[in-house]
């Protein structure tokens, strides 16, 4: 059953990828980007992330805390799968980890330290070791070479999980062992390199990364065959359920930009701007002249257009100002465009009805 769910999930993605628009594939882009990155940081050990993802972004803030469960720094991490999947084959979303690798303070005033280095070749195990897993892959489903994966996985040094450590000390003249978490091992990793197994057996046309869907618990040398499969088929059919909803939402952004900013030139940087806004992050006005190549006059111009239109509006934060993104409430829910500008109409339509049926009993009795 649960194979059977992931796999209609896998196909379902495949066929919603295939019917986007181009504005709607540079959202979905831009906004898998964000969670392909919040979903490392969360897996490498950097619990505060989330809280502090916006303003490390935009250099106003120093970077996630590392812990002694972290294995390299949160600027390492990041500068890895931006480096990586800015050569990604699938040209939308190389073009989007080109974008945001330019708009990134992340390293802003940061010295280099040989522990980035390690962020790379953890990519490059990852790379080959779902080649290997992807090698004479006759299945047009891909739970085999999953099953292989993580064979190659719990055999290797870098990926297979540590073992808990037990620290003993003495309190009130007894001995005490408390167990302490493990160090996390960059499964990460392994989640971004991920879909090349997935494309290998045809189930998709674009080998995306899946954050979050490889997990150390589906990697424990205690389970049984029947009980890592099931904890590796339930964490992929999760991930592919967040990316699906990911372009769900990439549609609903889209019908805004055409409603709100349809109106300007095809060349025009607003709407470009605007969807790394609600896809990603908010921008200053120094990473949208480096992201997407305005001066800074232009910068002014983008802003007061997109704030005009209610899509954005400015924040101080710092000293520094941001553009945050805003979306209408008439659009941004579930409905989408046409539906939202109709329902209006229709009430209107309705009420003129009333107000002539009220005309008529008034010049009845008037008569």
């Amino acid at each position: 059953m649960a194979q059977a769910a992931c796999a209609l999930a896998l196909g379902r993605l495949d066929g919603l990828l295939a019917g986007l628009t181009d504005i709607e594939k540079r959202l979905f882009c831009v906004g898998l980007l964000r969670e392909v990155l919040l979903a490392a940081l969360a897996q490498a050990g950097f619990t505060d992330a989330t809280l502090r993802f916006h303003a490390w972004f935009a250099g106003l803030d120093r970077g996630p805390q590392e812990t002694p469960l972290t294995c390299c720094s949160a600027y390492a991490v990041v500068r890895a799968l931006l480096g990586e999947l800015s050569h990604h084959p699938w040209e939308p979303l190389a073009d989007a980890a080109q974008t945001i690798a330019l708009a990134a303070r992340f390293g802003a005033d940061r010295p280099a330290h040989a522990e980035d280095a390690l962020g790379d070749e953890a990519l490059a195990k990852a790379a080959d070791l779902t080649k290997q897993a992807s090698m004479n892959d006759d299945s047009a489903l891909p739970f085999a070479g999953l099953a292989r994966l993580n064979a190659l996985l719990r055999a290797d040094p870098l990926f297979a999980p540590v073992e808990r450590a037990v620290r003993r000390f003495s309190l009130g003249g007894r001995e005490v062992a408390v167990e302490q978490a493990a160090p996390r091992t960059p499964l990460w990793a392994v989640d971004a390199a991920l879909g090349r197994v997935l494309s290998a057996s045809g189930t998709w046309v674009h080998a995306l990364p899946c954050p979050g869907a490889v997990t150390a618990e589906a990697l424990q040398p205690q389970l049984w065959p029947g009980e890592r499969a099931l904890l590796a088929v339930r964490s992929l059919h999760l991930s592919i359920t967040r990316i699906c909803a990911l372009v769900d939402q990439a549609r609903r952004r889209a019908a805004i930009v055409g409603g709100q900013l349809g109106h300007l030139r095809s060349s025009a940087r607003a709407p470009q701007v605007w969807k790394f806004l609600t896809a990603f992050a908010p921008l200053g006005l120094d990473q949208i002249s480096s992201a997407f190549g305005v001066s800074r006059r232009g910068t002014y111009a983008i802003g007061d257009a997109l704030t005009a239109a209610g899509l954005a509006r400015r924040e101080s934060i710092k000293g520094k100002v941001l553009l945050v993104a805003e979306e209408p409430r008439a659009i941004s829910g579930s409905a989408g465009l046409g539906q939202a500008s109709a329902r209006p109409d229709q009430a209107l339509a309705e009420f003129d009805a009333a107000m002539a049926d009220i005309d008529r009993l008034l010049e009845h009795r008037s008569g």
